[in-house]
C-alpha cells in the first residue's frame, strides 16, 4: 500500500540514480550567469553504512502514520483537501511557474509535491544539487518519509526501501545538510569534497519543519494524538462491509414436521471409499421435501434473492428455537459514533468538514458562513504553506514566489458589493465590461460643462447662442419666420 502511495505523491521526486554529467537546467536563469558554465556534479554511488537516529522506536514511525493516515476515508480526504488549499492555483508570477527546478519539472509542480508532503504534517524537505561553482543546479522535492537524520553528525539519508518497511545499506543516498547562511565558495568546497568521497555526491538537503519541545529532531503531525480515532474512522467501514458480506440471517424460516419430510431415502449406490464413513454419504432429500422446496422457489420467483430457511423435524418436541438479534438499534448507534469519530478526525486535522462535503445545519445554506470557515482554515493552511515556500524563496531571491490562493466560493459582501460598479461586479465572475455607445458631442460639452465651477460655467453659457444652448438638452432650433408686412389699403 505504501509503495502505491509514491505514483500519488511524488512521481519525479528523487534525483536520478545513476547518471554520468549533465548541464545546469533552465534553472540557471534565476542564478548568476557563472552557473550556466558549470557543470552539474555527477550523482553519488550509494551504499554508506551510517547510523541513523531512530523516528520512533522501531524507526518506521512516518510509515506507520501513513498506514493509518491512508486506511482512515475520512484522514485522507483532509490530506487531500490540505494539499489543494496549501499549493493554491500555483505561483502568480508565470516566470517562476514555468523556471525548470530540474530536468524533469517546474518550480511549480516542485512545489506541488511539496503542498502534498506538508498536508502530511511530517515536514518538507527539498534536495538541492549544487554545481561544482557552489550554484544552485537542480532542486527536488524530498520524501519525508524517507528521510534520516545522522545519529552522530548532521548529515541526512534517504532510503526508498524504508517505504516498504526495510533500510538496506545498498540504497543508502547521503546527503549534505543545507546551511542558508552559507556562501557559494563554501557550498563548492563542500561540493568538491563530497564528489571526490566514497560515497560521492548526492546533494544537499533542507530540511523544514517547525520544531517543537522535544521533537526537534524529528516532527510529529498534529493529528497523531488523535490516531485512535483515525483508526476508529478506518474501522467502521470495515464492520458496515462484514455485515453485508457476511450477513447470513434468512429472510424467512419454514419449518416442517413431520416423518415423510424427515426420512432420508437410502442410496444403495453409494459405498464408502478410503477412509469414509456412513457420515459421508451425500445427503438426500424425501420427494415430500423435494417437493416442497420447489414450491417455495416457485412461490418465490426466479428473480428474488431473499432467502428461507427449511427447518425439518419429526416431532414438534424436536422443533428448535431460533431467536433473532433486532440489530436496527444497533445500526443507529454505529451510524452516530461513526459521526461522532468523524467529527474528532476533523478537528484533529484542524479541516473544516464543509470543505468536504459534510453538511452540518446552517452551515451549507449560509455563504457567509463558508467563507468564515475558509478563513479560519487558513490558520492551518498558511504555516504549512510557509514550510513549503521559505526554502525556495532563499534559493532563488530574484523570483517571486507569491501563490495564488484556492477560493472555491464566489462570494461578495452585501456591504462591498453595493459600492461596486456595474463593471466591478462583472470583472469579478470574469466578464468583460458592458461595452457603451460613445457620447454625442452634445453630451461631451454637458460633461464638460459639469466640470467646471458655476462662475465659468455661466460665462461660458451667457456667450453660447440660443440654438447651441437648445442642442444641449436636445431641443431643436427655433424657426424663426420674417414678418411679411401687410399690403397698403387702397
Amino acid at each position: 500500500m505504501l509503495s502505491s502511495r509514491r505514483a500519488f505523491y511524488y512521481p519525479n521526486a528523487m534525483p536520478p540514480r545513476a547518471r554520468n554529467r549533465t548541464a545546469s537546467t533552465a534553472l540557471i536563469r534565476a542564478a548568476s550567469p557563472v552557473a550556466a558554465m558549470e557543470e552539474a556534479v555527477p550523482s553519488g554511488k550509494g551504499g554508506e553504512l551510517i547510523k541513523v537516529d531512530n523516528w520512533g522506536a522501531n524507526n518506521l514511525l512516518p510509515q506507520e502514520m501513513l498506514r493509518i493516515l491512508y486506511d482512515s476515508g475520512t484522514a485522507t480526504t483532509c490530506v487531500e483537501r490540505l494539499g489543494l488549499f496549501i499549493g493554491g492555483k500555483g505561483f502568480a508570477s508565470e516566470l517562476t511557474a514555468r523556471t525548470m527546478a530540474n530536468p524533469t519539472q517546474t518550480l511549480n509542480q516542485v512545489f506541488a509535491e511539496a503542498a502534498a508532503i506538508a498536508a502530511v504534517d511530517i515536514g518538507v524537505a527539498y534536495i538541492i544539487r549544487f554545481t561544482y561553482g557552489g550554484e544552485v543546479g537542480e532542486v527536488y522535492a524530498a520524501e519525508v518519509d524517507c528521510l534520516r537524520r545522522e545519529k552522530d553528525g548532521d548529515r541526512f539519508v534517504i532510503n526508498p526501501k524504508l517505504a516498504d518497511g526495510k533500510m538496506p545499506v545498498a540504497h543508502n543516498q547521503v546527503y549534505l545538510p543545507y546551511d542558508p547562511l552559507a556562501t557559494p565558495a563554501e557550498i563548492s568546497e563542500q561540493v568538491i569534497a563530497a564528489a571526490g568521497s566514497e560515497a560521492g555526491y548526492w546533494g544537499h538537503v533542507w530540511f523544514n519543519f517547525t520544531a517543537k519541545m522535544g521533537r526537534k529532531r524529528y516532527p510529529f503531525p498534529a493529528w497523531w494524538s488523535a490516531k485512535e480515532a483515525v483508526e476508529a474512522d478506518a474501522e467502521a467501514p470495515r464492520y458496515d462491509l462484514k455485515q453485508f458480506r457476511d450477513g447470513f440471517f434468512p429472510d424467512a424460516i419454514l419449518s416442517v414436521v413431520g416423518k415423510k419430510f424427515a426420512d432420508v431415502p437410502v442410496n444403495e449406490n453409494w459405498k464408502p471409499e478410503g477412509d469414509q464413513t456412513e457420515y459421508d454419504e451425500p445427503m438426500t432429500k424425501s420427494p415430500d421435501l423435494t417437493a416442497l422446496i420447489a414450491n417455495i422457489n416457485a412461490l418465490k420467483g426466479s428473480k428474488t434473492q431473499s432467502g428461507v430457511l427449511v427447518n425439518v423435524v419429526e416431532t414438534k418436541e424436536e422443533l428448535p428455537q431460533i431467536d433473532f438479534i433486532d440489530k436496527g438499534p444497533n445500526s443507529k448507534g454505529l451510524t452516530d459514533a461513526t459521526n461522532r469519530i468523524e467529527g474528532r478526525v476533523y478537528r484533529r486535522f484542524g479541516v473544516p468538514p464543509v470543505l468536504c462535503g459534510v453538511s452540518e445545519a446552517g452551515v451549507l445554506g449560509s455563504n457567509q458562513q463558508i467563507v468564515n470557515s475558509i478563513q479560519l482554515f487558513g490558520l492551518v493552511v498558511n504555516p504549512r504553506r510557509e514550510l513549503c515556500v521559505e526554502p525556495l524563496e532563499k534559493l532563488f531571491p530574484v523570483l517571486d514566489f507569491t501563490v495564488t490562493p484556492l477560493d472555491p466560493v464566489d462570494y461578495i459582501d452585501p456591504s462591498v458589493a453595493a459600492k461596486m460598479s456595474d463593471d466591478e461586479l462583472r470583472a469579478t465572475r470574469g466578464l468583460p465590461p458592458v461595452e457603451k455607445p460613445e457620447d454625442s458631442e452634445a453630451e461631451k460639452t454637458l460633461k464638460a460643462l459639469n466640470g467646471l465651477s458655476p462662475i465659468v460655467a455661466t460665462k461660458v453659457l451667457n456667450e453660447m447662442t440660443s440654438e447651441e444652448i437648445r442642442s444641449l438638452v436636445g431641443l431643436a432650433a427655433k424657426d424663426e419666420t420674417t414678418p411679411t408686412p401687410k399690403p397698403a389699403a387702397a
